[in-house]
This record gives structure tokens, sequence and C-alpha cells, in this order.
């Protein structure tokens, strides 16, 4: 499991997206911020957006 995500409810199990982009609909506090932390947190990896990727340097390519 990727250690580098943040413990918010942006990232929980227990949180749904509300109307909101500021806001979560949690399971079990009911309306929370985005950024809200709780002890009860289960990461979902399915929530998390992945970077995009590195884009690889051109300075060494032959010129056609």
């Amino acid at each position: 499991m990727d250690a580098e995500y943040e413990k918010i409810c942006l990232y929980c199990e227990h949180a749904a997206p509300s109307y909101d982009s500021e806001r979560m609909l949690c399971d079990l506090r009911g309306i929370v911020g985005a950024g809200h932390k709780c002890r009860k947190f289960i990461y979902d990896p399915l929530k998390r957006i992945p970077r995009p990727p590195k884009k690889p340097e051109l300075d060494g390519m032959p010129e056609i």
C-alpha cells in the first residue's frame, strides 16, 4: 500500500462526494469537509487520483 496518501475523508471508504467539491457525505459523521480527519479512516484506493506520468526528457534524442 502506498503511504504517500493523506488520511482525509477524500480517500476514505466511509465517505462519498456530495454536490459540493469541498464537502463529503460520511456514513459515520454526516456532512464533513473533504480534508476532515477521524480515527475511523479506512483507505479506499479507488478514490485516489493518480499523478500524471512524467514525460521523458528529449535532450538525448537525435534530431530528425
